[in-house]
């Protein structure tokens, strides 16, 4: 097959412009919902925290830092994080207790954030300092596989109940309806569609229809009777929405604030820092993810390794900056984006170019949410369309772990590999965060990904143990 008949683009490739501002708008909105629903979460546990348009402008500007600082050669979306809402859950509670201004705890979030991002960095310098080698060693394949399978599955719950949307009358089945039918236009998409551009937007092709047979069915049915003229309570209720201003969210306004209650800092840092823990396997999950399916697109066209596999080093000391960046942009700390993986292996589209287009496109938007004051505009994407979407992404990124404990060839009938296998994945699934105390909190990804660890660790000591006193005496 000829290279011109394989289609897809990788790191390094270019679309024509035209091209590219369909694929980042594509990109954005597949980043859209999390990012913004992830400060909606945070902004829900008694104070209003973040500023929207400040979270999709932040996510923009960490996307193009990101793309910078690892010389283009990872392409990646950086969004909001949703590890953190734990912890920020705690440091709310706190200065909710004690009568604490939004501004003075978001101002301690931002100080924990820029710390956990400073270890992200520092864990990215080891690693470049000892080498990847070591690093296999102590993240092999069984561990970085199921890191990624959870990380797509943990939030399953939500997105069914998302789906569900059960209320006082039981299941709303149009909400249903609408999830489904986007879930199913971007799988039938996926499978029907084989060559030229429009196979590679199957997803804002889903996204397309479900938004058009939401507002047909599903919106009309808000008020408790099914009436057109829900269409226009529904679309006032979006631009009359209130929201923080981009203003009050920027640094030079928090910062100082955090020091009008210096505890608070202490508790941000107690509570977030761990966190800090699990962005190396999370990391290198997603590093190995992308390897994978860059490289399995290379062997296509010109077989050029791009070695992205080798890069966990520059990945992570990009993930602090980015970390950095995004809180001091106002936004939340955040993560290299795995539904955006799930959408570049769906469309087979990875050019680092047309992500730092994605990342214009966040500037751009942001800006404009704030300067127009059209309200919270992401809620044109309706709930069941985005419910649907996660099903098919989040679905998408635990296959992609198993993918990756495929290629690394996992002997999952090794019993020191069944083993951490059954912690992490257990662990990762069974619980959100685990309050050692009031003001302490262990999120579990992070306790599965650092146990999985440990747990290998001491398992591979004791197996040589064993096997050295089988060995006979010479």
């Amino acid at each position: 097959m000829k290279e011109r008949d394989i289609v897809g683009y990788l790191p390094d490739d270019k679309p024509t412009l035209g091209k590219s501002i369909v694929f980042a708008l594509q990109q954005f909105l597949v980043m859209l919902p999390a990012t913004v629903l992830a400060a909606i979460i945070m902004n829900g546990f008694g104070l209003e925290l973040y500023s929207i348009p400040a979270a999709i402008l932040a996510s923009g500007i960490a996307t193009i830092t990101f793309l910078l600082v690892t010389n283009f050669k990872i392409p990646l979306y950086y969004g909001s994080s949703f590890s953190y809402i734990g912890a920020v859950a705690i440091v709310v509670t706190y200065g909710v207790d004690n009568l604490a201004s939004s501004s003075t705890v978001l101002g301690s979030v931002l100080i924990a954030s820029v710390l956990s991002g400073l270890m992200s960095i520092g864990a990215g310098l080891l690693i470049r300092h000892f080498g990847k080698d070591k690093i296999d060693k102590i993240l092999p394949g069984h561990i970085t596989g199921m890191i990624a399978m959870i990380i797509g599955l943990v939030l399953s719950e939500n997105v069914m109940n998302g789906i569900l949307n059960t209320g006082p009358n039981g299941v709303d089945w149009l909400s249903v309806l609408v999830s489904m039918v986007t879930f199913l236009t971007i799988a039938i998409m996926t499978v029907i569609l084989k060559k030229g551009f429009v196979s590679q937007i199957p997803i804002l092709i889903g996204v397309l229809v479900g938004v058009v047979v939401s507002y047909m069915v599903w919106v009309p049915s808000l008020g408790g009777s099914w009436s057109f003229n829900n269409l226009s309570v529904y679309f006032d209720g979006i631009m009359n929405t209130q929201t923080v201003s981009m203003l009050d969210v920027m640094p030079w306004v928090t910062i100082p604030a955090a020091f009008q209650l210096p505890e608070l800092i202490g508790v941000a840092l107690i509570a977030i820092f761990p966190i800090a823990f699990a962005t190396i396997p999370e990391s290198a999950a997603h590093v190995n993810q992308i390897d994978l399916y860059v490289n399995n697109l290379s062997n296509q066209k010109d077989g050029k390794d791009y070695k992205i596999r080798e890069m966990l080093d520059t990945n992570l000391i990009g993930d602090g900056i980015g970390d950095i960046v995004a809180v001091l942009s106002g936004g939340p700390a955040g993560t290299n984006y795995g539904e955006n993986v799930s959408a570049s292996a769906v469309t087979k589209n990875f050019s680092s170019y047309v992500f730092l287009i994605t990342g214009i496109l966040a500037i751009i938007v942001g800006l404009l949410l704030e300067v127009l004051n059209l309200g919270n505009l992401s809620l044109i994407l309706t709930n069941p369309v985005v419910q649907g979407v996660s099903l098919y992404l989040f679905g998408a990124i635990a296959v992609q772990g198993i993918a990756l404990m495929i290629e690394k060839k996992v002997d999952i009938f090794d019993s020191k590999v069944v083993a951490v296998m059954a912690f992490i994945g257990i662990v990762g699934l069974g619980v959100d965060s685990i309050p050692v105390t009031s003001s302490f909190v262990l999120p579990g990804i992070g306790v599965a990904a650092l146990g999985g660890i440990l747990l290998n660790i001491g398992l591979n000591l004791l197996d040589k143990k064993a096997k050295s006193k089988d060995q006979p005496k010479a």
